[in-house]
């Protein structure tokens, strides 16, 4: 099974871009399963967030509503620079839920939906999952996008 979803994971990456996202939104706790779970993560008020990230927040997804911010500090395994802090935001945009990540200088680094159902995933996807793994159910997936390409995390 873990085997199957690697597999899977490295060949649901998709390097062309396409605007997918969930068609109702999530609990905002949720989206976040990709956010920090080994390094220093620490909740900060809108005011406590560098000027450089919240301009860069803003201009990117200026519609977001129940905007959550945390500050996170790397440990070595989390191929971050580990000179630098990071932040990561939970919030919500035309309905859907999402966690971005910035880094110290407000660069945006990237940013993760959780996908309700398969009808968010790319066709390319959906088609590798029915041929290579039949009789398997999708039980959640996600999409996480950065500057070079969209990534599917299915389970």
């Amino acid at each position: 099974m873990i085997v199957a979803f690697a597999v899977l994971m490295v060949m649901s990456c998709n390097n062309e871009k396409k605007d997918t996202v969930a068609t109702t939104s999530t609990d905002i706790k949720d989206v976040a399963k990709v956010a920090a779970t080994d390094g220093k993560s620490v909740e900060l008020t809108t005011a406590d967030v560098p000027q450089p990230v919240s301009v860069s927040f803003s201009k990117k997804y200026p519609k977001a509503e129940r905007v959550a911010w945390m500050q996170y500090e790397p440990i070595e395994n989390d191929n971050m620079k580990m000179d630098e802090k990071y932040y990561y935001v939970h919030f919500n945009s035309d309905g859907n839920d999402y966690t971005s990540w910035y880094d110290n200088y407000g660069e945006w680094v990237k940013t993760s939906t959780k996908l309700v159902n398969n009808s968010g995933l790319p066709d390319a996807v959906n088609n590798t999952i029915k041929t290579q793994y039949p009789g398997y159910e999708i039980e959640e997936a996600s999409k996480e996008n950065d500057k070079d390409m969209d990534m599917y995390e299915v389970k």
